[in-house]
């Protein structure tokens, strides 16, 4: 027989307030917060969490589901009555879909978010000059190698490519959060980023500028010149985007 403390059963308080399921989230919030619940863990079960909370087992279900949607649980991991779920190990696209519906909600400006975009992605290139490891560069530069692969690669091949690259230098920060925030910043203005890739002039001379700015950071970041990544990047950035820019300057 399995001992309670493996899933975690003690410390929990019974809910008592109206929107129930809400609360069984704060529950588990608090004690992810405070270290009695970490990535990988185990939870108890809907029927031992519904006796422990003293709610109903629709509420408890209620807030798993909740949870499931927002990427905080990876998985079920058994069958039946006593069927549990564990915390997930790593972060999920759920985060970024998350950040990218908030930034969308809360009607942000294409301009607010394409300089949002250059403060993170400025401050990712500088530390990636410093924390690049050869894998990192490795994959950026075979990403940038696909991009100039013949017959040359139309515009929406190209984008996806980009989207790769430059959530690619974010990673190459070492720091997780700063990438998935950048791939939600990408995501909010992808129709927008396209028309302006678009609005540059014919494709192929496009692209080929485009890449060769593309060239410029990473070979910035190989020489560990954080000053020169970042200037690069931001030329990039202003170049892809030059209403964006001009705005940026006041």
């Amino acid at each position: 027989m399995q001992d309670d403390s493996e899933f975690g059963v003690t410390g929990w308080t019974k809910v008592k307030r109206a929107r129930v399921h809400e609360l069984v989230i704060d529950q588990i919030e608090e004690r992810i917060r405070h270290g009695g619940l970490q990535r990988g863990d185990r939870l108890p079960s809907e029927r031992q969490l519904s006796q422990l909370l003293g709610v109903s087992r629709p509420s408890v279900r209620e807030a798993l589901h909740s949870l499931e949607a927002l990427g905080v649980i990876a998985e079920r991991v058994t069958s039946g009555p006593e069927s549990a779920k564990v915390l997930a190990t790593e972060p999920s696209d759920a985060l970024t879909s998350m950040l990218r519906l908030h930034i969308g909600l809360s009607n942000f400006s294409e301009v607010e978010v394409v300089q949002t975009r250059l403060i993170v992605e400025e401050w990712a290139v500088r530390e990636a000059a410093s924390t690049a490891t050869d894998t990192d560069i490795e994959n950026l530069g075979s990403t940038l190698d696909a991009m100039e692969v013949k017959p040359e690669v139309d515009i929406l091949r190209f984008n996806a490519l980009d989207t790769v690259f430059h959530t690619g230098l974010a990673q190459a920060s070492g720091n997780r959060l700063i990438a998935y925030l950048t791939g939600a910043l990408r995501d909010t203005v992808e129709r927008h980023r396209l028309a302006a890739m678009r609005a540059l002039g014919p494709w192929p001379s496009v692209s080929a500028s485009l890449q060769m700015e593309h060239r410029r950071i990473l070979d910035a970041i190989i020489a560990r010149d954080a000053d020169a990544a970042a200037v690069a990047l931001r030329d990039h950035l202003r170049h892809t985007y030059p209403g964006s820019s001009e705005q940026s300057n006041h």
